[in-house]
């Protein structure tokens, strides 16, 4: 254990240097010594000491009272004072600095070390009582939500700090209790149990809850299902806290979207339905939760992206880097050095050191879009990351230390690909503490034209036009569509209107949609028809080759097409052995 670092303000030469080899031959490391309260604060901010000895009358307009005060405040390190002077008045002005000792001259030697000794202690004791103050503060005000998890018995499974507070439980004689036991709710039924039961998300309004020491307070939250690999009910979550307004029940705010450093940008979430308002009101509580992976699932195109970025920015990690990487769109070889970066000479071209993402997200949030893409092999590495919050980078030696909530989006049901042995079980159990699923456009209607009459000013503003809404027919229309490319096919299909529209309002002729008739599948053959039969990797192969075939090879036509990147296709394009025919694969 290294030795305390004392500073020794002290205006005697004699004394001073006394002290010195005192404190020397007691083990101690003396970072300077200084005759005048200037001097010992310019040397605090510089040497940083565990314990100042201060001599109370000292050179200079500044007393050892006052600059022992500014030391402390300033840099909230203590003080054993030093003093010939032990009547009451200097007594009385000394407590002003909240001293942790007073030693009087002349002194012993085992007096001045024990003096020592016990300002240190006394000072580590009262610094680990701040901290925990300020972890539970934090907790119940900046953190506020708590996380209480069950198993299928309805047994507690897990509690996180901020649902300690909450109920009184302390995690370790909560586990393996009744959840009605630990989450005493008055006049309502537990909000866990009825997720087992529907295994779907299930509103807590305002409720009392009674906390072990008899304690009533008033929360609200949301419960969630857990489903295991094979997609059965294997719990629930509840995410709760103080009670809130339904702001989360209404279109959110503009928020800042910051992609990498200090650059913002804006973005909004729109949306009217029911099932949104659930799920967002659920989001805001997982986001405030400090919940370190939350799981996003849902159908190409629903908005995984932009629920992550709201999940990023209304959590304290909002100043914080968000980085979004998608696990389709970047090759295998290239993707573990993507992730967690390489040292110089790590292989071939690696002329210098570079950091990855996890690590440039240090403190932040990792976004990690299509995670069932990932090769088995960083699978492995992803879940150590998760679980220990360290890494190496490629060809380093040395482990690295990150906080990091990890995103996880995937558009795939992964109980699938666990099945299949493509995705690891451990993994996917690590992953899915909260599950967060986003329902396609299909299923929240109410939302269609809303969001379609916010693109339009999103492309008025792009386009330098005036479009002023859709005509009902078209609103007829856009209603009607299935939408299997869901809110992007829906914003592809507004930016396309808006190019051809000639009145001031869009109509259904601009929007090219044949009713009844889903996007990529032939005329006369309904969806259902047309994939009938196939596997999912057969049926994303199929649409893939209409796509093509429809554009006549051209990737970016065809990735809009389809809801996706071009990235994105030329991946599946190489995963099925595709290849463009006829035009440009531009």
């Amino acid at each position: 254990m290294a030795s305390a670092r004392i500073l020794v303000v002290e205006d005697e030469r004699i004394t001073a240097e006394d002290l010195r080899d005192i404190l020397t031959g007691l083990g101690y490391a003396v970072t300077a010594v200084v005759s005048s309260g200037a001097d010992a604060i310019r040397e605090a901010e510089r040497t940083a000491p565990d314990l100042v000895l201060m001599d109370i009358r000292i050179k200079g307009d500044m007393d050892g009272v006052e600059a022992a005060r500014i030391i402390r405040e300033r840099f909230q390190i203590p003080a054993v004072y030093l003093t010939a002077h032990a009547d009451q008045e200097t007594l009385e002005r000394a407590k002003l600095a909240e001293p942790l000792g007073y030693v009087v001259k002349p002194f012993q030697e085992s007096e001045l070390q024990a003096s020592i000794e016990m300002a240190l202690y006394k000072h580590k004791i009262d610094r680990e009582a701040r901290e925990r103050e300020r972890k539970l503060s934090a907790t119940l005000s900046a953190i506020g939500e708590g996380v209480i998890s069950i198993d299928a018995a309805s047994l507690v499974t897990f509690l996180n700090p901020a649902a300690e507070g909450w109920t009184g439980w302390k995690q370790q004689e909560a586990l393996g209790n009744s959840v009605d036991q630990v989450l005493q709710l008055k006049s309502r039924d537990n909000p866990l149990t009825r997720t087992l039961r529907a295994g779907t998300l299930v509103e807590l309004p305002e409720a009392t809850l009674v906390a072990a020491d008899g304690a009533e307070r008033l929360v609200a939250g949301t419960a969630a299902p857990i489903r295991d690999h094979s997609g059965k009910i294997a719990g629930a979550v509840l995410v709760f806290g103080g009670p809130r307004d339904d702001a989360a029940a209404r279109p959110v705010p503009a928020a800042r979207v910051v992609a990498e450093g200090p650059a913002a940008g804006r973005f909004e979430i729109v949306f009217e339905s029911a099932a949104m308002r659930q799920v967002m009101n659920f989001a805001r509580r997982v986001a405030a939760s400090e919940a370190s992976t939350i799981l996003l699932q849902g159908e190409s195109g629903t908005g995984k992206d932009v629920v992550a970025k709201y999940l990023h920015y209304n959590s304290r990690r909002e100043t914080e880097p968000f980085i979004p990487i998608n696990c389709a769109a970047i090759p295998e070889t290239l993707l573990e050095s993507e992730l967690f970066g390489y040292e110089k000479g790590a292989f071939t071209d690696a002329r210098a050191q570079k950091k990855g993402i996890l690590e440039l997200a240090n403190r932040g949030t990792v976004f990690l879009d299509e995670v069932g893409e990932l090769p088995l092999l960083l699978q492995a590495k992803l879940l150590r990351v998760l679980e220990e919050q360290s890494f190496r980078r490629l060809g380093g030696v040395k482990d690295i230390q990150v906080d990091l909530r990890v995103v996880a989006a995937t558009n795939r049901p992964l109980e699938q690909a666990v099945q299949q042995g493509k995705f690891r079980v451990d993994l996917y159990y690590r992953l899915n503490v909260i599950q967060l699923a986003v329902p396609p456009l299909r299923e929240r209607k109410d939302d269609i034209l809303p969001l379609a009459n916010h693109f339009i000013r999103s492309y008025n503003q792009r386009f330098k036009r005036e479009i002023k809404g859709v005509s009902p027919e078209a609103a007829a229309a856009l209603q009607a569509h299935d939408w299997p490319g869901n809110v992007r096919e829906l914003r592809n299909t507004i930016e396309r209107a808006m190019v051809l529209e000639e009145t001031p309002w869009l109509q259904a002729s601009s929007l090219g949609i044949q009713k009844g008739l889903a996007q990529g599948v032939e005329p006369g053959v309904s969806k259902d028809e047309a994939l009938d039969g196939m596997t999912l990797d057969e049926a994303e192969k199929t649409l893939l080759i209409r796509a093509l075939e429809k554009t006549r090879g051209n990737q970016t036509q065809a990735a809009r097409l389809l809801g996706t990147t071009r990235d994105a296709l030329r991946y599946k394009m190489k995963k099925y052995d595709l290849r463009s025919t006829g035009a440009s694969g531009q």
